[in-house]
């Protein structure tokens, strides 16, 4: 029960409540109008980078199932992948599981081999952020440590307001240096490395560690790390392109779509909400006020960009929900032959 209420049912309450905090003070004649006004030529090349998008992540997935054995087709890889869009747009989470069983029953790939294809993904796909961070900050420095600052004013104003900064500082580094001894006691105690939970944790970095050493034995390395730098380039791309779609952004720079992706994506694995929701229409509608905007229409643009890329994904995720039970059957007409 519990599990099930942090997996489902808090993630809805988070996207709700992030999402009324963002918009409670926009008009909706000033959402609409965005939409109304929209430059539709460049939402359509929005559409084809996404999914562009789309077949660059499967290509890769691609490339790990054939180092496992596996010979599905890009098509079938490519709609397997849009159901686990639809489903992690539903519960946080659930996106591999299902892209793995849409395989499975599409291909004969068993789950369990899917998910083990996964991990070298998500190894590749961290590393990719710390390297996206690292760019984002040599170009936007200045306005990233703003947005910090900003994000974390409340805190901060508390804490000199009071005049007991230092002594709260001197406080929080104690803190931390008796954490530090406590989980380095911890992990030395033979006891905690026996309980079940700590097996698990074990277990997820083995995973992640074997994932990344997977790799190698694909048949082209190289191809998979191209196709993992596409994807960002494509994500990118897609957000800057977004830009030309309305008047309030048009003047905005390249770097403010890198800031948004970076911000973005980092806000997906702190706040899971579905599909973004609540997360990135807070924390883009705040780096877009760091290039200039009010906070009014920093929102508007805000949700128009998620609005117009969750579109999209949604439109082609529909759209491999209705092929998969056609592929399914003819798997099964392969097997009775």
């Amino acid at each position: 029960m519990n599990n099930t209420f942090v997996r489902q049912v808090l993630p809805i309450l988070l996207a709700i409540g992030l999402l009324w905090y963002v918009l409670k003070d926009v008009p909706l004649n000033e959402l609409s109008a965005q939409f109304r006004q929209a430059n539709f030529r460049w939402l359509g090349v929005a559409g084809i980078i996404i999914g562009m998008y789309h077949i660059a992540r499967a290509a890769r997935w691609h490339l790990t199932l054939q180092a496992l054995g596996y010979q599905p087709s890009l098509f079938r890889t490519t709609i397997a992948l849009l159901a686990g869009s639809m489903a992690s747009m539903i519960i946080p989470g659930a996106g591999e599981l299902t892209r793995c069983g849409t395989l499975q029953r599409t291909d004969g790939v068993p789950i369990s081999q899917g998910l083990g294809s996964v991990v070298a993904e998500r190894v590749i796909d961290l590393l990719t952020l710390v390297l996206l961070i690292g760019l984002t900050l040599f170009f936007e420095f200045k306005r990233v440590g703003q947005f910090i600052t900003d994000l974390f004013s409340p805190l901060l104003s508390r804490m000199t307001s009071s005049g007991q900064s230092g002594v709260i500082l001197i406080v929080l580094a104690g803190i931390s240096i008796l954490l530090f001894i406590f989980f380095y006691w911890l992990f030395r105690n033979q006891t905690f490395r026996q309980h079940p939970l700590s097996k698990r944790l074990g277990a997820i970095a083995l995973n992640m560690g074997k994932g990344f050493i997977a790799i190698q034995k694909l048949k082209s390395p190289s191809l998979f790390i191209g196709l993992t730098i596409a994807s960002y380039a494509l994500a990118f791309l897609v957000t800057y392109i977004l830009f030309f779609a309305s008047s309030q952004t048009l003047s905005l720079p390249p770097s403010a779509a890198l800031t948004i992706l970076t911000v973005s994506s980092l806000g997906g694995i702190a706040v899971p909400t579905q599909g973004g929701v609540g997360t990135y229409h807070f924390l883009v509608s705040r780096v877009l006020m760091l290039y200039g905007m009010d906070e009014t229409a920093s929102v508007v643009m805000a949700t128009f960009l998620h609005a117009a890329q969750t579109g999209f994904s949604l439109l082609f995720s529909s759209i491999s929900f209705l092929i998969v039970p056609i592929l399914i059957r003819q798997k099964a007409k392969q097997v009775e032959v």
